[in-house]
């Protein structure tokens, strides 16, 4: 039953009878009433809004439909339950009470006034397409900018990126595989329907993400079903990877099929619509990638159907895809590898050039086969190679065809750790400057500007603005804004030879294995 189901819940659905001082909490959309959470700062914030059908039974591995009304008010004052997803080892808070009936959404808005037209900022969660959640917006400051945050959920691993060739023969499009990129733009297309009723602007909505929900924000700019549903896009730390043909999804689809003892075929996807969840999260774990594909990349790669995706990378950018689209595009100075010891660096080099690795080899600073020593903002070989060939060099690359399709499009490196950690930058550690409010009391050079030039970008669609350094757009000379402890500035050409190395006789990013 849909977790939202009136005749199930009866305590999720029902009519409220909210004092007067909470008159102002409630909302009409197009599918009924809700009533959000009031907050002191006087913004309002609304959990578990449905966007689409629950995708049970029936309509598992299906474009999302759209969702019912309801009578009463939906209370939306508690974060609604996560979508549905195998154990990855810290998302055990999530999977407590997951649900199928999980499309959604969650907005923080700052408007008492129904016509404020404010700008909009639609986040995907990360978690490598796998895991995570809208979350909490209860630390979120973005809100204080004159901004309406919306968080989005959608189907995740096999639920939202199954491939599988019964699929493809029984939707009108032969598609399969993007099911979760369809319900992000199915909840983009509520937010051009609703998101007035919130103070929002629907003709000046941004997509952003970091990780996977980055990667999902790239792939949407690609996706002519998306086309016109937003404006600009923030692209945090994305991985995108090669792409996977559908031959490729097949072959993971049948071997999750084979796993469950289940006939090939639409009687194998007819008794597989019947399974309970966990089981199909559990017997998805670790089925084969195409070959020289890193496992990490199970459920990232872009799924060419033809249809949600119908080109590849460069396909897409000669085919002009996103030119009339301001983005933001970047990395951390380091993503992941810190673990790794600085000897693997060699073996690692070698996984990621091929052919060219003796002049990566040297651009690494390898000198008499010795093993070079840690960069202060790049960190040691390892971190070096997989922050350049999952990240960094992929940023670049993409930021190039944006700029040659006719984009305007802004590069970044971000070089802080965590707030208050004193460790070096890795994955994510962007996320608390970007969304959090800065702390009172903090030492000068500590917390850098991001989230100034983030709303700049929200609202005008660039992100520069007064007492900020200039951020020079991509333009012809390989710019990049690098904000780190030394201080914020443009750069020309960062990483430029070993990144054009990388992308010798390449039309995409890598999602090569990477020995340990």
């Amino acid at each position: 039953m849909a977790f939202f189901s009136h005749k199930t819940l009866p305590g999720i659905f029902m009519m409220l009878h909210l004092p007067a001082v909470m008159a102002q909490q409630q909302v009409t959309v197009s599918t009924g009433k809700i009533a959000g959470l009031s907050m002191l700062d006087g913004s309002t914030i609304f959990y578990g809004i449905p966007y689409a059908a629950a995708p049970i039974g029936e309509r598992r591995w299906k474009p999302p439909a759209p969702r019912a009304r309801w009578a009463g008010v939906l209370d939306a004052r508690k974060q609604a339950p996560a979508c549905v997803q195998a154990d990855v080892g810290w998302n055990q808070s999530l999977i407590e009470d997951a649900s199928e009936d999980c499309l959604t959404v969650a907005i923080r808005t700052p408007a008492r006034d129904a016509t404020a037209r404010l700008p909009v900022l639609v986040y995907i969660h990360g978690g490598s397409n796998a895991a995570g959640a809208a979350g909490s917006l209860e630390k979120d400051a973005l809100h204080r900018e004159g901004i309406v945050l919306v968080k989005i959920q959608y189907r995740l691993g096999a639920f939202g990126f199954l491939g599988l060739e019964a699929l493809r023969k029984e939707d009108p499009h032969r598609s399969s595989a993007n099911y979760g990129l369809l319900d992000q733009i199915a909840a983009l297309k509520w937010v051009q329907a609703n998101i007035a009723a919130f103070g929002g602007d629907p003709q000046r909505v941004t997509i952003s993400g970091s990780s996977a929900g980055a990667t999902d924000a790239l792939f949407l700019t690609y996706s002519p079903l998306a086309r016109g549903l937003f404006q600009r896009a923030i692209v945090q730390s994305a991985a995108p990877g090669a792409p996977r043909p559908p031959s490729d999804s097949d072959a993971m689809g049948n071997e999750l099929l084979a796993r469950l003892k289940l006939p090939a075929g639409a009687a194998g996807l007819a008794a597989l619509r019947t399974l309970p969840a966990d089981r199909i999260n559990a017997a998805a774990l670790n089925l084969p990638v195409s070959i020289g594909v890193d496992p990490s990349f199970t459920w990232e790669q872009q799924n060419l159907d033809g249809h949600v995706l119908p080109h590849d990378y460069a396909a897409a950018h000669a085919g002009g895809a996103g030119r009339d689209i301001a983005i933001i595009i970047g990395s951390n100075t380091q993503e992941l590898g810190a673990e790794r010891k600085p000897e693997a660096g060699t073996a690692m080099v070698q996984a990621a050039y091929g052919a060219k690795a003796a002049e990566a080899m040297r651009l690494y600073g390898y000198r008499d086969g010795k093993t070079p020593q840690a960069d202060a903002l790049l960190g040691h070989v390892p971190t070096q190679v997989m922050t350049d060939m999952w990240f960094r060099c992929p940023a670049r690359w993409l930021a190039h065809r944006m700029r040659d399709a006719g984009a305007r499009v802004w590069r970044y490196e971000f070089g802080f750790g965590a707030p208050g950690s004193g460790k070096p930058p890795e994955h994510t550690t962007e996320m608390d400057y970007v969304y959090h409010a800065q702390p009172a009391a903090v030492a000068a050079g500590t917390w850098p500007p991001v989230q100034r030039y983030w709303a700049n970008f929200i609202r005008h669609g660039d992100p520069n603005g007064a007492g900020l350094p200039a951020w020079p757009m991509v333009a012809q000379r390989d710019a990049s804004l690098l904000i780190a402890p030394h201080g914020i500035a443009a750069v020309h050409g960062a990483r430029g030879k070993l990144c054009n190395l990388m992308f010798q006789g390449v039309d995409h990013p890598q999602s090569t294995v990477v020995p340990n």
